[in-house]
């Protein structure tokens, strides 16, 4: 981490985004945990109207083939500065599909992190959940599928089934709910008849779901105090 020697104008702007930041709904679903989060987009939008005048953020992306990092930026108009150090997470499959979900879920995670924003999926399971589309980089396709988008070739659904089969035995499940529910989730009515198009949708569910498990799997505790100490706060940050 990289800071300028005085932030406590940060400290401050901090702890009022914290105090005043209104929790976005939980508008995506997670069909593993039956349990719902927040997209990305939600969670930029509750930051940037919680943040106070002359106080703003960053992120920069960068990749080395095998992992994306998201660092996040801090920024005060006294000139104090925050530069956390880079959140790492492994791509396991080199395509623009595994990239675009790995940098949605690096951008979310950090920022809901630095500006407390409950984000991730929870356990409560108590209220009925909608159907919603996933975070993603790009737009979840709403329109009917056409017949003349290319098909997905045999191999390219063996490599499906390959990924499906290490998922769900590192997720402890059984590969056929694990296919059903990304199938579902992803809007792909049909194995047999799977455009390319699907078959992009549900490696994107599936890379998406993975990372939600593994946060899930090494998460204590993600609920802070929304009216904690600057003091406490801040040693939370490992400032």
């Amino acid at each position: 981490m990289k800071k300028s020697e005085n932030i406590s104008e940060i400290a401050k702007a901090l702890n009022e985004v914290r105090k005043n930041i209104k929790q976005p709904e939980k508008n995506a679903n997670n069909p593993f945990f039956k349990s719902k989060y927040v997209m990305l987009e939600g969670v930029v939008d509750a930051i940037d109207k919680a943040l106070p005048k002359g106080f703003a953020y960053t992120q920069e992306v960068t990749s080395d083939g095998n992992q994306i990092s998201v660092s996040t930026f801090l920024m005060h108009e006294s000139g104090q500065y925050i530069q956390f150090d880079p959140l790492n997470v492994p791509v396991g499959k080199n395509d623009a599909q595994a990239f675009g979900s790995a940098e949605t879920y690096a951008r979310r995670y950090t920022l809901s992190a630095v500006f407390g924003v409950t984000s991730d999926v929870d356990d409560d399971g108590n209220s009925a959940t909608k159907s919603a589309p996933k975070e993603a980089p790009h737009k979840r396709r709403d329109a009917p599928k056409k017949s003349s988008k290319p098909m997905a070739s045999q191999e390219d659904k063996d490599t499906l089934k390959d990924k499906i089969a290490a998922l769900s035995k590192e997720m402890a499940m059984e590969p056929k709910p694990l296919t059903v529910a990304s199938m579902k989730n992803a809007k792909v009515t049909s194995w047999k008849e799977m455009t390319k198009d699907d078959l992009s949708a549900m490696d994107h569910e599936l890379t998406t779901e993975l990372m939600e498990f593994r946060q899930k799997s090494e998460k204590k505790d993600s609920k802070k105090p929304a009216d904690e100490s600057t003091d406490e706060l801040w040693d939370k940050l490992n400032v």
